[in-house]
């Protein structure tokens, strides 16, 4: 791939630096930094313009924060006239960084994402027998910065820009040398790039059945599991010496016992929800239950967060699991017309009955059918 240059004039255009802004406030423009951030909003974007011309853009200042669903994560975020820099150099950059990809790599790119990856693993779970499933153990606390320096040198050519990333880079680190903070923008770009190189081996060079990938997430098919077998120690061995990262313990199994990918049971016969998504899905709407019980949110609000979870799992058989959703907010509160729509809102391929009666009122400006029944005051 030809390395690009002259980048850099594009990065600091100042159309580009307004667009960049508008994304990173985009659903935090009630954050107290992001007011702040607005009062003077044309003098600020000439400030953070002079400081990526003048390649002195201060890296780091990163608020952490610890996340324990799905898993312990630490969420490191920079401040937002940082992200407005990290918006305005991936503006220019993404494209040049996607061309790395290969065709079933779903992560942080448009037109993939987990339902495309999930629906291509569907497909391949119907033509094969058995599967090797691999991940990286503490990948981004773990990408190594002299290696992913070297890749982004292999693109880019400009040798401001390489100044640019290199003061990302290094202005984190779990340890030295290694480490990109989970909440940049930036690394989720670097990270998926990092293991383009390995997607190109495995296909190039182990012939798998098929092949896809979402991020650190990554399952070869086959018609045995001794060919998957061999093809995991050639994995292993390039992960070690080329990435300086290492595997988790790798899974096999048949297709006829399920593909556990990103959250999803995948068979031959369909695709099902698993177990920890359940209780997932079950805690996040017994939140939002709550919270409109105690009046934290509005029934809009309520309703728009419970179309939005319903949409995460409408992929898989789910009909009876919301049904059961349905019928425990019956028991915990009387939800009011909007939320109760929610609920009854059918995404994908699957739906839920309407739960209550079919009597329609107005709340604000939507028309929505009436729901259940009050039990007793919420007020416990």
């Amino acid at each position: 791939m030809k390395r690009q240059n002259n980048l850099f004039e594009q990065i600091i255009d100042y159309n580009n630096i307004r667009l960049a802004f508008l994304k990173a406030i985009r659903g935090n423009r009630s954050s107290p930094s992001v007011i702040k951030y607005c009062r003077n909003t044309g003098k600020n974007l000439a400030i953070l313009r002079e400081k990526l011309n003048t390649l002195n853009c201060d890296w780091g200042s990163y608020n952490s924060f610890l996340i324990t669903d799905p898993k312990l994560r630490v969420i490191s975020t920079a401040p937002i006239e940082q992200r407005i820099m990290h918006h305005a150099i991936m503006n220019v950059l993404e494209t040049i960084i996607d061309r790395t990809q290969i065709y079933h790599s779903y992560a942080c790119r448009k037109g993939k994402g987990t339902h495309a990856a999930v629906n291509y693993a569907f497909k391949q779970c119907k033509k094969n027998t058995c599967y090797l499933k691999l991940d990286v153990r503490k990948y981004f606390d773990s990408l190594d910065h002299d290696v992913l320096k070297t890749q982004l040198r292999r693109l880019v050519k400009d040798t401001r820009v390489i100044a640019l990333f290199d003061g990302i880079i290094d202005s984190y680190g779990t340890s030295p040398g290694k480490g990109v903070p989970i909440g940049n923008l930036t690394s989720q770009f670097f990270a998926n790039m990092y293991l383009a190189g390995l997607d190109h081996f495995v296909l190039e060079e182990l012939h798998p059945s098929a092949y896809c990938r979402y991020m650190d997430d990554f399952v070869l098919w086959a018609d045995s599991q001794a060919k998957l077998k061999k093809m995991f120690e050639c994995i292993n061995d390039y992960v070690k010496e080329k990435l300086c990262l290492s595997l988790k313990q790798p899974v096999y199994g048949k297709i006829a016992n399920g593909l556990p990918f990103l959250g999803f049971l995948v068979k031959d016969k369909g695709i099902y929800l698993l177990q920890k998504s359940k209780k997932r899905v079950t805690k996040r709407m017994t939140e939002i239950t709550a919270s409109l019980c105690y009046g934290s949110i509005t029934e809009e609000k309520a309703a728009e967060r419970t179309r939005s979870v319903f949409a995460a799992i409408s992929l898989a058989r789910t009909n009876r699991f919301r049904e059961k959703i349905c019928e425990k907010g019956e028991r915990l509160l009387a939800p009011t017309a909007c939320f109760a729509a929610g609920l009854g809102t059918t995404t994908g391929r699957t739906s839920v009955r309407p739960i209550g009666t079919t009597t329609t009122r107005t709340t604000g400006t939507t028309t929505l059918a009436s729901g259940w029944c009050a039990p007793e005051p919420c007020g416990m």
